[in-house]
């Protein structure tokens, strides 16, 4: 080894040499920009939370078509596309058959409107839909629900 690179290094423990950031940032300003960074993240991390818990309970609000009474399961299909759509928008309370299915599927690319023929029929009728219209309306209502309760965002793109 050189007596050069023998000095060089006892020389590096006395002078360390220039700041690393050279006084970029306020280390009180970072540390500031810091916090408001953690802050939005967690806002958007409980804000999608609140989101996916939502869907979620809309989901389990209604059980799956293949459990239970047919009968039972349409009227509760009513019932809580009829709650949730008065909570929202106070103005379709005037809204019956086809007029208000229509409007259900604007609000989320569904397509409750095909089945108006036999809504009325399987609500008054003493009629019931079979095992493949109820997973129709199924999925229908949970497109309804990610529209509604995720959003854009987070819905995917709408199926036809």
């Amino acid at each position: 080894m050189s007596q050069a690179a023998t000095l060089a290094r006892q020389i590096r423990d006395i002078h360390p040499g220039p700041p690393l950031l050279d006084d970029w940032l306020d280390p009180r300003l970072q540390a500031l920009l810091l916090l408001a960074l953690a802050l939005t993240t967690l806002i958007l991390v409980a804000w999608l939370g609140r989101r996916l818990w939502r869907y979620g309970c809309w989901c389990r609000a209604l059980s799956p078509p293949d459990r239970g009474d047919p009968a039972l399961w349409l009227d509760r299909l009513h019932d809580r596309l009829r709650q949730e759509s008065l909570t929202r928008w106070p103005h379709c309370r005037s809204l019956r058959g086809e007029p208000w299915l229509g409007w259900l599927d604007q609000q989320g690319q569904t397509d409750f409107r095909r089945w108006h023929p036999q809504w009325d029929g399987w609500l008054y009728g003493g009629q019931q839909p079979t095992l493949t219209q109820r997973r129709a309306l199924y999925a229908d209502y949970l497109r309804l629900g990610r529209r509604l309760l995720l959003g854009r965002l987070l819905a995917g793109k709408a199926t036809p």
